[in-house]
């Protein structure tokens, strides 16, 4: 599901990824089914594959569920030897929970969870 709709057409919630300064953000607002893990996770692995980006910055402040299927998904992307940190913030904490055994099942030493955009940042910059 990549957006929900008003009945007059506006966005109301959209999931987004884009890549800037060796980055790959992603901004998830809508509910993650396996489909939409499928798009949005294909979407990094070509920034990754292209060499843009060595960083994944996960925003889940207005994140709202995630399918089993979507975080299997989600498990084998970050697991990508291609990315060397991965810093996830906000989101409740039923989302919170959900992203822990993203973590745990990804086995990858480089995944930290934070409370602020901020600290995720400048956790990933600093080498």
């Amino acid at each position: 599901m990549q957006k929900e709709e008003k009945n007059d057409s506006t966005i109301v919630n959209e999931n987004n990824v884009s890549c800037k300064d060796n980055i790959i953000r992603y901004v998830v607002s809508a509910p993650v089914d396996e489909e939409e893990a499928r798009r949005i996770s294909n979407s990094g692995s070509e920034y990754l594959e292209k060499g843009d980006a060595r960083y994944v910055l996960i925003d889940l402040k207005q994140s709202t569920q995630f399918s089993s299927e979507a975080r299997k998904i989600w498990v084998k992307f970050l697991q990508n030897p291609k990315i060397k940190k991965t810093a996830i913030f906000g989101g409740n904490v039923f989302v919170r929970t959900l992203a822990s055994f993203v973590i745990a099942a990804s086995k990858s030493k480089n995944i930290k969870f934070f409370t602020t955009e901020e600290e995720a940042k400048d956790w990933l910059v600093d080498d």
